[in-house]
This record gives C-alpha cells, sequence and structure tokens, in this order.
C-alpha cells in the first residue's frame, strides 16, 4: 500500500506563490498609468484565481486536522474559536486602519480619489465577517473578502463532517452541487461568471474549492497511488500563470484545481520536484501576514506617498513599487512574530481557560 505521508511542502510553496500573485495582480493597478503597468493589468486578471488555489488548501488542511474532532457541540466551538483567532485580530486591524482613513475623509481632514471605497454602511458586515455574503463591493481592506469566505465554509464545516462520518461518498455531491448551483445562478440571472464573485457572492464561490479540498484528503490514499509525471506541476503552474489571461475563466479555474491536486499528490507521496527545489514553503508562515497587509503598505506607499514622491522620482510611481514591496516583507514579519501569534496565542488560552473542562475528584472512602 502506499504510505500517506503529512508533510505539506508543495502546499505550503503554493500558498505563498499564491500570495505573491495576488500582490502583483494588485500593485499592477496602482501603476496602470505606466505601459508595463497597463500590460500587467491586462495579463494578470487571472491572478484573481489563485484565491480559489486558498480555498482548496484550506479545505484539505482544515479537513486533514478536524474531519474526525468536531463531533461535539464543544469541539466544534473549539475548532471555531481557533480559526477565528487565526484570522479575525488582523482582519480588525487592517478595518481599523481604513476606517480611520473613513473618518479622516468625512471630516475634511484628508483627502482620497475613491471615498466610496470606506461605507459606514458595509461596517456592520466587515465586523461580522459577512461581507463574502452580501457586501459592498470592494472595500475597505477588500482582500478580506475571502477570510468572510473562509469562515463560512468553517461554520458549515461540522455538519459537512457528520455528513461524510456516514457516508464519505457525499463529499463528491459537495463539490459538484454548489459548482453547478453558481453556474445556474449566473446564466439565469445573466450575471459576472461565480469566480468574479469577491464581497457579493464569494463565500458561494468558496465552497466547491473548499469542498474539493476535503475531498481530496478523505481520497489521499488514492491520489498518492496516481503515477507521478516529472515536472507537470511546474509546468502546469507556469502555462496558467503565463496563458491563464487568455483562457475560458471555468477552464483556468479548472487549471488552478488541477494544480491543487497535484501538489497534494506529490505531498501525500513524499515525493521531491523541481517545484519542491525552490524551497517557497520556507515563506509559506507569512502568506496570510501579507496577503492582508499589501493593500494598507499600498495605501501608505503607492497612494500617500506617491502624492509627494513620485513627480520627484525617475520613473515615477513604478519606482516605488520595490519600496512596497520591502515594506510589505519587514511588515509582515514584525505582524506575524509580534501581532498575530501573540494574539491568536491568548485568545486560545483565553478559551481553554473559560470552557477547560472541569474534573471533578471522587471523595476519600470515609468522607461526606
Amino acid at each position: 500500500m502506499q504510505e500517506i505521508r503529512t508533510d505539506t511542502r508543495h502546499l505550503d510553496g503554493l500558498r505563498i506563490v499564491a500570495a505573491s500573485a495576488v500582490v502583483v495582480l494588485h500593485y499592477s493597478d496602482y501603476v496602470k498609468d505606466a505601459s508595463v503597468g497597463r500590460f500587467l493589468v491586462d495579463h494578470t486578471w487571472h491572478f484573481n484565481l489563485f484565491v480559489d488555489l486558498f480555498f482548496v488548501i484550506s479545505g484539505y488542511v482544515i479537513a486533514s486536522q478536524y474531519l474526525t474532532k468536531v463531533g461535539s457541540p464543544a469541539a466544534v466551538g473549539r475548532f471555531l474559536w481557533r480559526r477565528f483567532a487565526r484570522i479575525y485580530p488582523l482582519h480588525l486591524a487592517t478595518l481599523a486602519f481604513y476606517f480611520a482613513i473613513a473618518l479622516a475623509l468625512t471630516f475634511g481632514i484628508a483627502r482620497g480619489e475613491n471615498p466610496a471605497r470606506y461605507p459606514f454602511s458595509d461596517l456592520p458586515a466587515q465586523l461580522l465577517l459577512l461581507h463574502a455574503i452580501d457586501g459592498a463591493r470592494l472595500t475597505f481592506n477588500f482582500p478580506s473578502w475571502s477570510l468572510s469566505a473562509e469562515f463560512f465554509c468553517y461554520v458549515l464545516f461540522p455538519l459537512m463532517a457528520l455528513l461524510l462520518s456516514r457516508r464519505r461518498p457525499v463529499i463528491l455531491l459537495l463539490v459538484a452541487v454548489p459548482f453547478v448551483a453558481n453556474t445556474l445562478v449566473t446564466v439565469l440571472a445573466g450575471t459576472e461568471p461565480w469566480p468574479d464573485w469577491i464581497n457579493k457572492g464569494g463565500a458561494f464561490r468558496a465552497l466547491p474549492a473548499f469542498n474539493l479540498g476535503i475531498a481530496c484528503c478523505l481520497y489521499r490514499d488514492r491520489i498518492a497511488a496516481l503515477p507521478a509525471i516529472p515536472g507537470l506541476l511546474t509546468g502546469l503552474l507556469a502555462l496558467f500563470v503565463v496563458t491563464g489571461a487568455y483562457l475560458n475563466i471555468f477552464i483556468a479555474l479548472l487549471m488552478i484545481y488541477a494544480i491543487a491536486l497535484l501538489a497534494i499528490h506529490h505531498d501525500c507521496a513524499g515525493q521531491t520536484t523541481l517545484f519542491s527545489r525552490l524551497g517557497f514553503e520556507r515563506w509559506s508562515d507569512l502568506t496570510y501576514s501579507s496577503y492582508m497587509l499589501h493593500i494598507p503598505v499600498a495605501t501608505i506607499v503607492l497612494t500617500l506617498a506617491s502624492r509627494y514622491l513620485a513627480p520627484v522620482l525617475p520613473g515615477g510611481k513604478l519606482a516605488l513599487l520595490p519600496v512596497a514591496i520591502i515594506v510589505l516583507a519587514v511588515l509582515s514579519v514584525l505582524s506575524l512574530r509580534y501581532f498575530e501569534t501573540p494574539m491568536r496565542r491568548a485568545l486560545n488560552d483565553l478559551y481553554d481557560r473559560q470552557f477547560r473542562p472541569r474534573v471533578t475528584t471522587a471523595p476519600l472512602s470515609g468522607q461526606t
């Protein structure tokens, strides 16, 4: 029988690659007035689908860690709290940053090019992580829509685990049904393709990918037994990066799913590949930090600072791109080390102290 490994080198490497691709996608928009920026905007729109790669990886990792550990109300509460403690502190911090900007714009302390990006009416949905269901489009720290979508999947996960404990093949329906349902909604309503959903409907966009990750975990023994094709993962990833902008969005999405499946195959089989030799996984711990902080950094460096610096710099705003990337790297390390990790530990310790099972000791013989 094929031995199933537990390392996630390929998945971890893909996580930081995906986060970097999203940074390229969004930073390109800040320099679209330059020819190179315009070129990147036109040829990196498909990098948006790397978020769906996050969803597949998340489903796989969550299932591998918790699928058999959410069988009671107490276990469900602990699971949801731990996921909350992981994602919410940085979400709240970046939301507070943009809330301060919104206040400054409202009271005339500062000026902005897009004040409609900070609607106070969207704050309740943002605070409750509901904006991927029906939030205003591209508001505040807009990449946080994927956190809302993730948490939506987390809430449903215990129910899915219960169903799968009774009949494992149900997971195939849990992948297919939301995929087909999303497609039918877009066809009947005549709206944009559902892989473009973010603040409105992003939670439902995440379901097929998240459930695919769970399916890969359940059937990882069969995935590990698949024949290995040298260079296929790296080649397909490169092909997606270079040609994805020219493909139908659903073909591009299926390529993302295939990339995730190949990475899971290599990890489960314990294989070393060209991709794993590149060593991207060494930076995987910075994935969440860089993803959540890259827009605030862009606001500071590419919007605010560029008003004063770009006119006097050779290359203008383009010259500030390396500065933004360096600031993002440094801030991501500091955030992970001195904010996210301590906050997560403190919140988890608080929960454990409040809800630790109380052990009663039987009275000694002769005592009443």
